[in-house]
């Protein structure tokens, strides 16, 4: 069975990630934290920091896996205890958390003004602050310059004036792609997800969600939408661009890193991958692609911290709050694993890393093109029958009916939520 969030939080079973799981723990701790598995020298420099900051507030983590932490917070949050007093947040979920009374609203604990627009968006809902940004990401247009040089083409620029559009990406597609000798023109890392795909009709003009979180129906389904995934679709179907089937995110880097695709629309996560795993790979970056008749839109949203209601101590997860998202913390977690800032202010921090080519592709685009993911409880639901259309269409069919088909669908699903 696919694992999806959804999936994971129905098949509640024994252990649920705790095996495995490295725990911090100080005598007397007053905060615990239920932590995503990043590596543990990652997390622990900040904890130890907060700690030796507020001798009067000692915090302790969990570091849970990725696969598990979804689950993991839904039996732990939904029991109503006290505990885990804050959590790793995946920024979409921060509306779902807040109507069901599991995140205590932050409105009066941060200042709004510190962070990008895109990063309070997705914390928010219904003008409320329900989690605190702390990682976030954005997208880049990855090529190859070998491939770009046998086929004679010039390869996409920096200057985000000249960023390239949809149209110029797939002709430069066609001109690369031969099936027959595993080559592709376009690889899409995230190929069947929301978070990816959703500037496609974003781009044309189109609102993935009614305002309020709660209709998709004349949104997703809508004319922008059908054109920009009908788009997608001729990328798979009729120019044969990209290669069908591939939807792993764990997996479509290495179609790129090995040689095997002209160009790959991926995160700034992978900045490093290629640098450090595929040593003989020479690349680019160039700004995420938009359509010529429409504007630029690109994807955001990653980790946030979010703040059980129910907590004994919300004097203490207030200054954890406070420190974890302030500069210093902020500047240190992005040398310890460099997600893309979320403080605005951290970008005038490090002018030997983000006053370059590539980190002010991405400065512009967090400010100035991100748009959140949409706001609204019901992002697993959303997310997951979207995710299976996005999936299904690349293989063919009507565009519009599968979209209004699943609209639909999404629309009942969120029905429960009319009077939360």
């Amino acid at each position: 069975m696919k694992l999806t969030r959804r999936t994971a939080l129905a098949g509640l079973g024994l252990g649920m990630g705790f095996a495995g799981a490295a725990t911090r723990a100080r005598a007397g701790g007053t905060i615990k934290a239920t932590w995503n598995g990043w590596p543990d020298s990652q997390v622990k420099p900040l904890f130890d920091a907060f700690n030796k900051a507020h001798p009067e507030t000692a915090a302790s983590y969990e570091l849970i896996p990725f696969s598990d932490l979804f689950q993991t917070l839904e039996v732990r949050l939904g029991a109503r205890t006290a505990e885990p007093d804050v959590y790793s947040c995946d920024s979409p979920l921060s509306a779902s958390y807040g109507v069901r009374k599991q995140a205590m609203l932050l409105n009066d604990v941060l200042d709004r003004g510190q962070f990008s627009k895109s990063c309070v968006d997705a914390a928010s809902f219904r003008g409320n602050m329900y989690s605190a940004p702390f990682s976030t990401s954005s997208q880049l247009l990855f090529y190859n310059r070998a491939l770009f040089k046998q086929a004679g083409i010039e390869p996409p620029e920096t200057d985000i004036a000249r960023r390239w559009t949809w149209e110029q990406v797939a002709e430069a597609g066609r001109k690369i792609t031969d099936p027959a000798r595993n080559r592709w023109g376009l690889v899409i890392e995230q190929a069947e997800r929301p978070y990816q795909l959703l500037p496609l009709g974003q781009s044309l003009g189109g609102t993935a969600l009614s305002d309020d979180g709660l209709k998709a129906t004349g949104y997703i389904d809508g004319p922008a939408f059908v054109e920009g995934f009908t788009f997608m679709q001729r990328l798979y179907t009729d120019w044969k661009i990209a290669q069908p089937g591939v939807f792993d995110p764990n997996v479509t880097p290495d179609v790129f890193g090995s040689g095997r695709a002209g160009m790959f629309l991926g995160g700034t996560f992978n900045l490093g991958l290629f640098r450090d795993k595929y040593k003989d790979l020479d690349w680019g970056v160039a700004p995420h692609p938009y359509f010529a008749k429409g504007k630029p839109v690109t994807p955001t949203g990653s980790w946030h911290i979010g703040v059980n209601p129910r907590t004994n101590d919300k004097a203490g997860v207030a200054a954890f709050i406070r420190f974890m998202t302030s500069t210093e913390p902020q500047l240190e977690w992005f040398k310890l694993r460099p997600y893309v800032p979320v403080r605005l202010d951290v970008w005038d921090k490090l002018p030997e890393v983000f006053d370059t080519p590539i980190w002010r592709i991405i400065r512009n685009e967090v400010q100035t093109t991100a748009v959140a993911r949409p706001s609204t409880p019901g992002w697993r639901e959303y997310e997951d029958l979207l995710r299976q259309c996005l999936r299904d269409m690349q293989s063919g069919g009507d565009v519009k009916s599968m979209l209004t088909d699943t609209a639909g669908k999404i629309d009942r699903q969120l029905l429960k939520y009319r009077n939360v």
